[in-house]
């Protein structure tokens, strides 16, 4: 009878047991999944962010291109964004994380509004300032033009804007070039392996300068003072002007940068020292030397 109240009592606690396995093993079953579901929600969040901070990045660096007062503050932002991101990258999320980069991620969209705010506000007092320009220039010539005492006034006038109108690049530079069956540039110094000649320079940020499609003349003279590229003639006042190509741009009044290749002959790449010209019109506005080993 004894063992027979034994043999229950085993077989409940057996039961019990396998009973708390299940238990068990069920909800082990469904935490492991729900980490599961909670590690991918946390990397698809990380994701997003990294895409987020490209984009803010990507923003700022259109900005810096404009150049404005506020490149330099927009710099050191855009600098901020690119280290933050490259730390995301390396991260493995977790919830305690990802908190910090949601924050640190709103502070940065409040910062590029803040930034968006001050642009527009330049931009604005810009297009103003030069309204004002154009407004007290016309009403100076209308004073000075209405004085019949007041030629040389005039002259001094129409010179010193016609100067400050003339677009003079800037950071003008030649160099040689090795240019692979993929069209990748290679610079390159000696003669016997240089291609072509490359001819690179800025128009810099002038609202006085005319705006629209305009054209320089390049001329590249070799060691042998032989024109290089297409060899055409053009007469300027008189003076008759030898060049190797003509450099058209559209000019928007803000800063341009310009690289041309002379496509000169192999024949005229020799070692030495190269002169290299740039004419607006028949008024040379930039000139260089390249030398060649």
């Amino acid at each position: 009878m004894g063992t027979q109240k034994d043999n229950r009592l085993l077989k409940i606690l057996l039961g019990l047991a396998i009973l708390l396995l299940i238990v068990l093993g069920t909800y082990t079953y469904k935490a492991h999944h729900k980490n599961e579901a909670i590690t991918t929600q946390l990397s698809v969040e990380k994701i997003e962010i990294e895409k987020a901070l490209e984009n803010i990045e990507a923003d700022y660096q259109m900005e810096i291109e404009k150049g404005t007062m506020l490149t330099s503050d927009i710099e050191a932002a855009k600098e901020r964004i690119t280290r933050l991101k490259d730390s995301v990258s390396r991260l493995e999320p977790n919830i305690a994380i990802l908190a910090r980069l949601r924050k640190e991620l709103v502070k940065i969209k409040d910062e590029r509004e803040v930034f968006a705010a001050r642009v527009y506000v330049l931009e604005q007092e810009n297009q103003n300032l030069a309204r004002a320009n154009d407004s007290t220039l016309q009403a100076l010539n209308e004073q000075i033009i209405a004085s019949t005492d007041k030629t040389t006034q005039i002259d001094n006038l129409n010179e010193s804007m016609a100067k400050a109108a003339t677009l003079l690049p800037t950071n003008f530079k030649a160099t040689g070039v090795i240019i692979r069956s993929s069209g990748k540039e290679i610079e390159n110094d000696r003669a016997r392996r240089v291609d072509d000649l490359k001819v690179c320079f800025t128009l810099p940020q002038n609202a006085l300068a005319s705006t629209g499609v305009q054209s320089f003349y390049l001329q590249v003279v070799n060691p042998d003072n032989n024109v290089l590229g297409l060899k055409k003639k053009q007469q300027f006042d008189g003076q008759e002007l030898t060049y190797s190509k003509v450099v058209s741009f559209n000019y928007k009044s803000q800063e341009l940068d310009i690289c041309e290749l002379i496509q000169a002959n192999e024949d005229d790449i020799v070692k030495g020292t190269y002169r290299i010209n740039l004419y607006n019109g028949g008024i040379r506005v930039s000139s260089s030397e390249l030398v060649l080993r």
